[in-house]
């Protein structure tokens, strides 16, 4: 397994930044939603990195409106694309699309490539994207029935109102794995557990996505130091 940790989010944020920096132009760069990347989102709309790649967003709630505050489309669009201030392009998914349309959006996008870089968070149940545990390591691409701590750490968490989740679109493991580099953020005093569980977590033998991706030689965990110990 091979991780880097950081004293700070800043400091988590410069290295990616300058990462992202360093790719050539029109790169594609898988991201995710939520709070795990926002340090990372403020530094690089302060940038004009971004201008010059191609963003994919990870994931999307199904049937869930795109406007909705707790929508991956929308946290990702407040967190980094509204504020950056020149365009950024940004593929995602339709949440009341089929699967198999969603899929030819995206593959279409990567006109045969795969991603060259891939930015990830971990759920509280060691879900990568909405890649729940027990699904399929093997697919690109995969709408899931979501487990029931994704559902309610995400209804409190992410949206101001009632809302209905049960089931998620994503890029699967079998799509990441092929990247040229995944980096997995862990930054939340609270993922401390989930943490120690994949240090301590069989790869080859779990149901668990975030401990089975830290076979692969690159892939890369970035934490912050309050993580250890």
């Amino acid at each position: 397994m091979k991780c880097k940790a950081f004293d700070t989010n800043a400091a988590l944020a410069e290295q990616v930044v300058s990462e992202l920096s360093a790719l050539k132009p029109h790169s594609r760069v898988l991201i995710p939603s939520g709070s795990t990347p926002r340090w990372v989102y403020d530094l690089l709309a302060t940038t004009k990195v971004a201008e010059h790649l191609t963003f994919f967003a990870l994931d999307e709630w199904v049937n869930v409106p795109s406007e909705s505050d707790g929508s991956c489309l929308s946290m990702i669009n407040q967190d980094f694309v509204h504020k950056c201030a020149h365009p950024v392009q940004l593929i995602h998914f339709d949440p009341y699309a089929s699967t198999a349309q969603n899929i030819a959006h995206y593959n279409a996008a990567l006109n045969g490539a795969e991603f060259d870089y891939v930015i990830l968070g971990v759920g509280m149940n060691g879900h990568i994207g909405l890649n729940e545990p027990g699904v399929s390591f093997a697919e690109d691409y995969l709408q899931t029935k979501l487990d029931d701590v994704t559902i309610n750490v995400a209804s409190h968490k992410y949206f101001s109102g009632d809302v209905t989740l049960s089931e998620g679109i994503t890029v699967g493991l079998g799509k990441i794995i092929k990247a040229s580099k995944v980096i997995v953020i862990i930054n939340h005093e609270d993922k401390k557990g989930i943490y120690q569980e994949i240090v301590d977590g069989d790869a080859h033998h779990t149901e668990i996505p975030a401990i089975y991706i830290k076979q692969f030689p690159h892939v890369n965990y970035y934490i912050t130091k309050n993580l250890q110990g």
